[in-house]
């Protein structure tokens, strides 16, 4: 509602004109009156009227004497604000008063007795136009606000600055000012029970600094300056003394009530950091840069999700990760298959970063470093890392917009997928493997290999190569190898005049003796027999 201020020496004649019009149908609401212009002066600079009705006519001081000294450089009205809007009502149908009043910019002047639907319809153009003015100015205001908070969190500011911020918003220099930062850890990605992650828009799509705006509108209606600013991924803002002593200057209250209100439009996971709280608008950047320096302690307080640097200030923080002999052992369990073990060790190492105040900077560091560890092992083992489906969700989460419970529940899915798939890929690749030693072995089964030599060299242990070989093909080595030379040894035998012992030397037998017994315990006769006898049946 637009404010009007009534004046006119006649009692009744205000009375009546309160009851003639429909004022907030109109856009107004009449805020006070006055008996003359003397009187007038004063309520204007009290009541900063939007507009003020008055009469020509009156003692001591007119109509038009009002408006003079409230428009006019040298008048006697020195008002805070803007200088209202003048409609006059008068009796007097006087052509020299409408002139006086056209040079004062009056905004209409209405003969009595008044005619509602004229001076409706002028207050209904004056509305409009005050809209327009309020919203103009309202607009310019923000500006410079930005401006200001902008020189101010950045050291661009000085006295000046000052005097300029205390004359925008009317603060004294010695208010407290508070800065906080709202961080949306609303979970990025949820884990079903077949253990793949499923994106989700983190905040069902909503911009998170309307978020933010709706929080402080809700707990400071009709409250100036509530200005949201963008810092990267977090949204912040300047709490100024007519915000923070409803509360009794008590932080932890203030935020806490935030964390209520952002909890009823379902957005559980925000965090609160609040910098240090300061006593003069030159102080702002710090304020700014200690509620920066309270993100460090995140996860010491990840359950409330507030953050006071003035609380926290003097908590030791662990900057760099260096459990390395953690790391190795979740790579062993791991690469072991020990999954229930697994499990137990990722919810161990979050515990101990928890403890330990890892910083969030540490936290994404750490885990970075585990990935990339456990992606050299996949690689080595030549397995596709795009096809295990936690790796791009816990590639992806950061500190600055996740929690821990949510990193170890990502971390803990991707340690399981990437040891499921090294275990595929392992057996995959023996199985290769043991294609390519069946085919050495054909190869170069006329040469004197041996199990050992064989597993030399495939980089294998020669028991565990005898195992595969026989679960693979379903045959010993030494008895596959014995039958690969005992057919090249009969093939020699029947289409050659090569001696027994060449043809030993040939199929890689360094004994004669040795391949004679072998022989004739395969095929039941001596290989001369065997010569023999398929020239016979020639």
């Amino acid at each position: 509602m637009h404010r009007v201020l009534l004046v006119d020496d006649e009692v009744y004649a205000r009375k009546g004109l309160r009851k003639l019009i429909r004022w907030e149908a109109c856009g107004f609401e009449v805020v006070g009156e006055a008996n003359d212009g003397d009187e007038a002066c004063t309520r204007i600079e009290e009541l900063q009227p939007d507009v003020v009705i008055t009469d020509i006519r009156m003692p001591e001081t007119d109509g038009l004497e009002l408006i003079r000294r409230t428009v006019e450089p040298d008048g006697q009205v020195l008002t805070k604000g803007k200088q209202p809007y003048f409609i006059i009502v008068s009796g007097y149908n006087d052509f020299a008063y409408a002139q006086q009043a056209v040079r004062y910019g009056v905004q209409d002047y209405i003969l009595k007795p008044i005619d509602e639907i004229e001076l409706e319809g002028t207050l209904h153009k004056l509305a409009e136009e005050l809209n327009r003015r309020k919203h103009a100015e309202q607009t310019r205001r923000e500006q410079e606000y930005v401006r200001l908070l902008n020189q101010f969190l950045y050291g661009e500011s000085d006295l000046e600055t000052v005097e300029q911020w205390i004359e925008l918003t009317g603060t004294r220099a010695d208010d407290p000012l508070a800065y906080l930062l709202f961080e949306n850890n609303t979970p990025h990605f949820r884990v079903s029970d077949n253990a793949q992650e499923e994106s989700v828009e983190a905040g069902k799509g909503e911009n998170f600094g309307r978020i933010v705006q709706s929080v402080l509108e809700k707990m400071y209606p009709n409250r100036a300056y509530l200005h949201v600013k963008e810092h990267g991924e977090r949204i912040g803002v300047l709490l100024t003394a007519e915000h923070l002593r409803p509360y009794s200057m008590n932080l932890h209250v203030i935020a806490a009530q935030m964390q209520s209100c952002f909890a009823e439009t379902s957005h559980d996971f925000v965090s609160i950091y609040i910098g240090k709280v300061c006593y003069e608008p030159l102080l702002i950047g710090h304020a700014y840069q200690t509620a920066l320096n309270a993100i460090s302690y995140k996860f010491i307080s990840e359950k409330s999700g507030i953050v006071l640097y003035d609380d926290m200030q003097h908590e030791p923080v662990q900057w760099v990760h260096t459990d390395h002999e953690k790391e190795q052992e979740l790579l062993t369990l791991m690469e072991e298959q020990r999954v229930k073990a697994l499990e137990h060790a990722v919810g161990e190492w979050f515990t101990d970063m928890r403890t330990a105040n890892y910083a969030p900077v540490a936290v994404t560091s750490a885990i970075h470093q585990l990935i990339s560890a456990v992606l050299s092992i996949l690689k080595s083992a030549e397995a596709n890392v795009k096809e295990i489906p936690s790796f791009k969700p816990i590639l992806a989460w950061q500190a600055e917009r996740g929690t821990l419970a949510e990193a170890r529940q990502l971390l803990t899915v991707f340690m399981l997928d990437s040891a499921r798939k090294l275990a595929e890929q392992r057996q995959y690749n023996h199985r290769g493997a043991m294609t390519k030693i069946k085919n050495y072995i054909e190869a170069n089964y006329r040469s004197n290999i041996s199990l050992r030599s064989i597993a030399s060299e495939f980089y294998m242990n020669p028991v565990y190569l005898g195992q595969r070989f026989r679960k693979v093909y379903g045959v010993y080595f030494n008895d596959f190898l014995l039958q690969l030379r005992m057919e090249e040894a009969k093939k020699l035998l029947r289409q050659t005049d090569m001696r027994v012992y060449e043809i030993a030397e040939r199929v890689g037998f360094g004994s004669s003796d040795y391949f004679a017994t072998q022989f004739e315990k395969t095929e039941s006769c001596a290989p001369t027999e065997y010569r023999n006898r398929i020239m016979d049946e020639g």
